[in-house]
């Protein structure tokens, strides 16, 4: 079996795998669908070290074999990859500090004694059978693939003390930041401003509920950011593209007093104005992942209608044409979400 792998700067290569099958609390899952994820492509840029269980983290499919022990899931269940739920035995669980447990971050890897050889981008995959959600039946494969990435905004919504009516600026409309508008639509949140210089993801952003859109490349953003909002400034601002010059941006766009959260995750350091942060007395909220409770919740939001994944869909590769893929998202950032079919010839 062949697994793609990120094995340099601008290389991921198929590689031979053993065909899994399930050690004790395992479930094996034949992926219908795998997203590259901004990760991936962070790694595939920088040639950093990339584990091979994250390299295709948002994977759904169809469970084949279940391991001693598993009753969660069984043979023909539609599921979704995610996290394992808090241990309840760690230090930090029996701290009180669960929704942090370290050992629910090891479940992604598998386990510290044998983590997994690969991720998603594979014909199957055997993980942790309690990382699995199964698929609501209102939601089809395609649906099912994104939900891995919702989450990723839903946690970072749920992390932040959004009140009815705020005004919130998401800077950068990729994958994560489109999600977050609607999250933080869903949420309550009155007028919705998106910071891009792409016009195509300019376009979907508008499509999808932002009110203003602000091109960093044409025009001065923090003037006209103060001209919409009576010299204020946002309540809220999401930093999710993920480049470090805009983590000091999303503190130079918010009023005095709002809140900025970090979603986006930078390969680089960032150089920051502290006297900026301090003075405008900023409330700081770092986002990272997600909880194993949030998966359900990501896919209840897809199967009722409340947010939308499927405009964010650009197109699906089979496993063969990966690399292709890889080299068109580094190119083309008119490029949203881009599935792999493991399934495809």
């Amino acid at each position: 079996m062949q697994a793609a792998i990120i094995t340099g700067k601008e290389i991921i290569e198929l590689l031979e795998f053993t065909e899994p099958t399930p050690a004790e609390g395992q479930a094996v899952v034949r992926i219908n669908y795998c997203g590259i994820c901004g990760t991936d492509l962070h790694s595939y840029q920088s040639g950093g070290p990339s584990n091979p269980a994250m390299c295709g983290h948002e994977w759904a499919g169809e469970v084949s074999a279940v391991g001693a022990g598993v009753t969660s899931v069984r043979e023909g269940d539609r599921v979704i990859g995610g996290i394992a739920p808090a241990c309840g035995q760690c230090d930090a669980c029996r701290a009180g500090y669960s929704r942090n447990c370290p050992m629910a971050m090891v479940s992604l890897m598998g386990s510290p004694t044998a983590p997994l050889p690969h991720g998603g981008f594979a014909p199957a995959i055997a993980a942790d059978a309690r990382r699995l959600t199964p698929v609501p039946a209102g939601l089809d494969d395609l649906d099912a693939a994104m939900v891995e990435p919702l989450t990723v905004a839903l946690h970072a919504t749920r992390r932040t003390d959004i009140r009815l009516g705020n005004t919130v600026l998401v800077i950068g409309a990729g994958p994560i930041g489109l999600l977050a508008l609607q999250c933080a639509r869903a949420a309550g949140a009155g007028r919705l401003f998106v910071v891009e210089p792409v016009a195509d993801r300019a376009e979907l952003a508008t499509s999808l509920g932002a009110d203003l859109i602000f091109d960093p490349s044409s025009e001065d953003v923090t003037a006209r950011i103060a001209e919409e909002t009576n010299g204020l400034g946002p309540d809220i601002v999401f930093e999710c593209a993920g480049i470090s010059p805009t983590i000091q941006h999303a503190v130079d766009y918010v009023r005095r007093g709002g809140a900025i959260t970090l979603v986006g995750l930078s390969n680089d350091p960032a150089t920051i104005n502290p006297g900026a942060w301090l003075s405008k007395e900023v409330t700081l909220v770092a986002s990272f992942g997600y909880l194993h409770e949030e998966f359900a919740m990501a896919a209840d939001l897809i199967a009722t209608g409340r947010i939308q994944v499927k405009p964010l869909h650009t197109r699906t590769v089979p496993l063969g044409e990966i690399g292709d893929a890889f080299s068109l998202l580094n190119e083309d950032r008119s490029q949203i979400k881009v599935l792999v079919d493991p399934r495809a010839g």
